[in-house]
């Protein structure tokens, strides 16, 4: 055995990169200590290799073939596990490219240069992205960084927005900044990595990658909002007061703004009862009325009825003032208490509910907070690990979130989206479908370990989108493995697209042609930096050493496990 994969690891993570790799066609070999039988026969079934027992034994690395593996991919469910595995692989064999897994997504930089290991990928880094493009809608399909530009890889029809006016995959490059990566048509089998000649007609369904900046303007923000900065004007920061002020008038109870207003008309018809029943100036009738206010008198009239009126107006007066101070005090009060406390005010509408803030949760709630979608959490859990760091960008909530109850208190009636992002499959799809019964307009996203199962949930339960993490990491792992530089991989009408940001170093004095020809990579931005990059689709100039570039190449999946066995 020669060029194989060593994957250490048969859980939710391990098991789907198994199966990634060998719908791939490649040969893996896989070392674990424990594994749930289903999976294990499932893997021996198709001729994989299983060993069992601890990865960090020395002895069974070299069993499972390690002095002529291609890759190895430490896969466990905990991160000094992994990296025990790492060293001893890098020990026994210093050439091998060492894939692990790591929850610390610090650690995880850190380790990528101490160990000189290709890549060290957290689960809830890869897959928060995704969970936080399925809450703002369909069109999305990952978002990921690239020399620090957000990306966007997203589906659109030919028919729809800006498209019509592109005929063909080189016009919608140089109109739109869009690379086209998948071209479906309504018959026969999808196009990958289209040429620029290649001719689009209406409803054929396009896999782009865009930048973000670029995606937004063509198809509006994907959060909903516009995302121009205020401009620094006087008429800008009046109106952001009036919102602010408009918010605290809200915050108050009824009853307490009702008895405000009611004494706010008093003094505009105590104005008007001096102006023409005194025959008072507008100026003399505003001085009465606010000397009377504060108690003093401001007519020298004796007649009985006047008197009586400044009695009452002093008395409703005093009630005035008071009503206002009380309202200034509890603005100034609850601020201060939300500063000290962490704490931030609930959205008004749009927002999107993430509830679990394990590190899946939590790495959601940063992704869409990072493009300025309101967020609000939800925790069962007052004492989480995370929920201080939380608290600085979003409300946050404590309770069971399969109660209708707490969801209404979160806002959802008003919210664009809620995610159930727990660790446990029951409970997050228990607060789907209670979400849907408060709110059948708000989009539901489950995180479910179990891909199959999100899939038949997701079809017969009406949830808009049910995803698995494994599922969602599994092809940036298997990516990384096969190929260096790996920035994101997704699956799309089973062809595996993986993207790659690299210096041009090996392909330096090859044309873009030459490498889509030779070896099956397309060339998408080229550049001094990804910054600057401009779209590399018509031009066929020798890349340069120093070149940043982003290129893809496309791979075809074989029928999924769970599809064969169903044949």
């Amino acid at each position: 055995m020669s060029d194989h994969i060593i994957v250490c690891g048969m859980g939710d993570v391990g098991y789907r990169v198994v199966e990634l790799l060998h719908r791939l066609g490649e040969t893996v070999v896989v070392v674990t200590q424990q594994a749930l039988e289903e999976r294990r026969l499932a893997a021996e079934t198709r001729g994989i290799r299983v060993l069992l027992g601890d990865a960090r034994n020395e002895r069974l690395l070299l069993e499972a073939g390690l002095s002529s593996a291609r890759a190895v991919i430490a896969a466990t469910d905990q991160d000094l596990v992994n990296i025990e595995i790492s060293l001893d692989a890098r020990r026994c064999r210093p050439d091998v490219a060492i894939v692990l897994r790591l929850f610390d997504p610090e650690l995880a930089r850190q380790l990528e240069q101490v160990l000189d290991v290709r890549r060290a990928l957290g689960l809830s880094s890869l897959a928060a992205p995704s969970f936080a493009a399925a809450a703002l809608g369909e069109s999305v399909l990952a978002s990921f960084t690239a020399g620090e530009i957000p990306f966007v890889v997203g589906r659109q029809s030919a028919g729809d927005g800006p498209l019509p006016d592109c005929p063909d995959v080189g016009t919608l490059a140089r109109r739109h900044k869009l690379q086209a990566l998948l071209v479906e048509r309504s018959a026969g089998e999808p196009e990958a990595l289209p040429a620029p000649g290649t001719r689009l007609q209406p409803g054929d369904r396009l896999s782009l990658l865009s930048r973000k900046t670029d995606w937004d303007q063509l198809f509006g923000p994907v959060d909903g909002h516009d995302r121009r900065r205020d401009s620094p004007s006087v008429f800008r920061r009046l109106g952001r007061a009036l919102r602010r002020a408009v918010a605290v008038w809200r915050d108050e109870p009824l009853t307490l703004r009702m008895v405000f207003i009611s004494l706010c008309l008093l003094i505009f018809s105590s104005v008007f009862f001096f102006h023409y029943y005194l025959a008072a100036s507008i100026t003399d009738a505003i001085f009465y009325t606010i000397t009377n206010l504060h108690g003093e008198l401001g007519l020298s009239t004796t007649l009985p009825e006047i008197r009586l009126y400044e009695v009452l107006l002093m008395i409703l007066g005093s009630i005035t003032i008071a009503t206002l101070y009380s309202m200034i005090t509890d603005y100034l009060v609850s601020s201060r208490l939300r500063k000290l406390l962490g704490g931030r005010p609930m959205p008004r509408r749009g927002h999107v509910i993430v509830v679990g803030m394990g590190r899946v949760g939590y790495r959601i709630l940063r992704e869409l907070h990072a493009v300025g979608v309101p967020v609000a959490a939800v925790d069962s859990n007052p004492d989480a690990s995370l929920l201080a760091n939380v608290r600085t960008i979003a409300p946050v909530i404590t309770g069971d979130a399969r109660s209708e109850e707490i969801l209404v208190q979160a806002g959802l009636a008003r919210a664009r989206a809620v995610v159930a992002a727990t660790g446990d499959d029951s409970v997050n799809l228990s607060i789907g479908l209670a979400a849907k019964r408060v709110s059948s307009e708000a989009r539901t996203v489950v995180r479910l370990f179990d891909a199959e199962f999100a899939r038949k949930v997701e079809n017969a339960l009406g949830i808009d989108a049910a995803m698995s993490s494994s599922r969602i990491a599994a092809p940036t792992f298997a990516a990384s493995a096969l190929y260096p530089d790996v920035a994101k991989s997704v699956i799309v009408q089973d062809r595996l697209l993986v993207l790659i940001e690299r210096k041009a170093g090996g392909w330096a004095g090859r044309k873009p042609s030459q490498l889509r020809a030779e070896e099956g990579v397309q060339i998408l931005l080229r550049g001094a930096s990804l910054t600057t990059a401009s779209a590399a689709t018509a031009d066929e100039k020798p890349l340069a050493a120093g070149e940043d570039v982003l290129a893809v190449l496309c791979r075809s999946l074989a029928p999924s496990w769970s599809e064969q066995r169903a044949e």
